[in-house]
């Protein structure tokens, strides 16, 4: 299930940023029945109707810490997480970010052509709308310390400043003019500076910031192009004798080649092989088709320099990157030096954390990994009061982690101040399907629309989003789109509905095996209790067998006519519910209704205890 495009589907239509897409696109808000101004307050009610409302619950009880001033250094995904769920509860929260923007990664990693800077302004503003304090250009270390924060009055930190730092290679000519680090790079791209690269660039990585860095310097060196180009068309307008149509038309002619043939002048170079590399595999698809080429099994010797610029780059061929025991232990092939000819090399081979804030009287430790050490299911430094989450305690790891981690610092630093222990509590409920043909088939027009297995699932393949055509990708321009309304609608049909479940009534089961002969997946068989071996909750359930006992040897031995007649025949049906695919083909075969189709439904509300 293609999971990731379809929540895009649905938060384009419904989230923060519906109002922005309804102002590209009008005819996707008009189809909702709602003008614009209508359109965005529906969305506001929507969101406000999410799992946040049991914060805001709890935000209005009285509790000790109300009203408490907690200090979130670093804005990206953990610390505005962590800052949102803080505000909710009551307490009054100062998100403090080095860079001008925040955001963090979100808006200074991830290239714009993967993800629009006004969608993230609009989550971000959804947060500070809860009364976040924002102040920007404070850099820990730089304009305050730990300490002050505590001198200041908050009563709490949390640090979520990331791994910004790229880490270098200890390789000769890394100080020419012309070597990038990969994060240093994307960040100056993403704040709008220019970055000369010149025409030929290599990329040392083969991880996702490694395409990231080699996609976003094509589109460098293709703009690059369409630029030089239209001067070159500019400055012969002022020649004589020169036809200006024709000018321009050829200068087009040039931009539009920069374009689909600016990609093939980078180049990734990696240690690992094609299966190896750790870069997503989309990542890596969307790289070659864009005109990238990648160079597996290939290791940097050194940078090759004249006159203090860089002028290549010599490589040797790997011959493994791990040992037998999986460990990063690469190892090259001497004779096979070759060089790149190169007028830019990006260093992309991983990030760190910048730690020289800390200080000992701050009594933060450190990983030997260089992470700060915290308590992973509190996320509690060896500081009291000081809390640390995303990359900086875990290292680099994909942005649904950090918010995980801002969800998890905001209890612990409410339980912190308040004494009050938060827990969830689960609402469960069964709903009993009244037929279960209606799991396959649909409920009939007149009856309740039920949750159900769509005809044809299986035969449907997964289909990616569109994407932008090759020969229009350059600039920020967004690559991936969204599913049109009927595609989105075919996809999300593939679902087999897993919270949809059959339930056995043993009471009326008569053992006439028709459900496991048309279980299309064999996750049912029946088997004589005395072959069963199991734990204590499956002893409780053979027990319940008038007659019948546990087999006491863990590999049962098939019974013997003796034992047979000894004991009663008694036989269990045993299900692998890992393997179905609520068909409910069982339920509609069952001839005494033994078998049920049932629809689990749960709801978790946050309590104090």
């Amino acid at each position: 299930i293609a999971i990731r495009a379809l929540k895009r589907f649905v938060t384009e239509r419904y989230g923060v940023e519906a109002p922005l897409r309804a102002a590209r696109d009008r005819p996707a808000v008009e189809t909702t029945g709602l003008p614009l101004v209508e359109a965005s307050q529906a969305v506001r009610e929507i969101r406000n109707a999410d799992d946040a409302t049991e914060l805001r619950r709890l935000g209005r009880m009285p509790h000790p810490a109300r009203g408490k001033r907690v200090a979130v250094v670093g804005s990206g995904v953990a610390g505005l997480t962590c800052a949102h769920e803080l505000a909710l509860l009551g307490y009054r929260v100062t998100v403090f970010e080095k860079q001008a923007v925040p955001g963090g990664m979100l808006m200074l990693g991830v290239p714009e052509y993967r993800l629009p800077r006004d969608l993230v302004r609009a989550e971000i503003q959804a947060v500070l709308a809860l009364g976040v304090e924002l102040r920007t250009n404070a850099a820990i270390g730089r304009d305050f310390a730990l300490a002050d924060l505590r001198a200041q009055g908050y009563e709490a930190v949390f640090l979520s400043i990331g791994c910004h730092k790229s880490r270098g290679l200890p390789i000769q000519g890394t100080d020419l003019d012309g070597v990038f680090r990969a994060v240093e790079f994307l960040l100056n791209i993403n704040l709008g500076f220019k970055v000369d690269l010149g025409q030929r660039v290599i990329v040392v990585g083969g991880g996702d910031v490694a395409m990231d860095a080699a996609r976003t310097a094509a589109r460098e060196v293709a703009e690059a192009e369409v630029l030089t180009a239209l001067d070159a068309a500019r400055a012969a307008l002022h020649q004589p004798q020169v036809d200006p149509v024709a000018a321009m038309r050829e200068a087009m002619d040039v931009a539009r080649e920069a374009i689909r043939t600016g990609a093939r002048e980078v180049r990734v170079i990696c240690l690992e092989s094609w299966e190896e590399m750790p870069a997503q595999r989309f990542e890596i698809e969307e790289a070659l088709a864009e005109g990238l080429t990648i160079h597996p099994r290939l290791g940097p010797k050194r940078i090759v320099g004249r006159d203090g610029k860089v002028a290549g780059l010599e490589t040797l061929q790997v011959r493994r990157v791990f040992d037998e025991q999986r460990r990063f232990s690469p190892q090259v092939i001497e004779g096979t030096e070759q060089v790149m000819a190169a007028d830019s090399v990006i260093l992309a081979i991983g990030q760190a954390a910048d730690l020289e804030f800390l200080t000992p009287a701050d009594g933060v430790e450190i990983t030997p990994r260089g992470t700060i050490q915290v308590n992973p299911e509190t996320l509690a430094t060896t500081a009291p009061g000081i809390y640390a989450g995303g990359d900086v305690a875990f290292g680099p790891r994909i942005f649904i982690e950090g918010v995980a981690n801002g969800h998890r610092a905001a209890r612990s630093i409410h339980e912190y101040l308040s004494g009050q222990r938060l827990a969830t509590s689960a609402d469960v409920t069964w709903v009993r399907l009244d037929h279960a043909r209606q799991v396959l088939l649909g409920p009939p027009a007149e009856g309740p629309r039920l949750p159900r297995v769509y005809p044809g699932y299986r035969a449907a393949g997964r289909r990616e989003p569109p994407t932008l055509p090759i020969d229009r990708r350059i600039g920020i321009a967004e690559v991936e789109l969204k599913y049109p309304d009927a595609e989105a609608e075919a996809q999300a049909r593939r679902c087999v509905r897993c919270g949809i479940h059959p339930i056995f009534d043993a009471t009326q089961c008569i053992l006439c095996g028709g459900c496991v002969d048309i279980c299309p997946e064999y996750c049912l068989r029946m088997v004589p209790v005395d072959q069963i071996s199991g734990d204590d909750a499956v002893g409780t359930l053979i027990r319940a067998i008038p007659g019948v006992s546990l087999s006491p040897t863990p590999n049962p031995q098939p019974p013997t006519p003796a034992s047979r007649a000894a004991a009663p025949a008694a036989t269990a049906m045993l299900m692998d519910p890992t393997r179905c695919i609520r068909c409910a083909l069982c339920a509609i075969r069952c001839p005494t209704g033994a078998i049920s189709m049932e629809a689990f439904r749960y709801a978790e509300t946050w309590v104090s205890v």
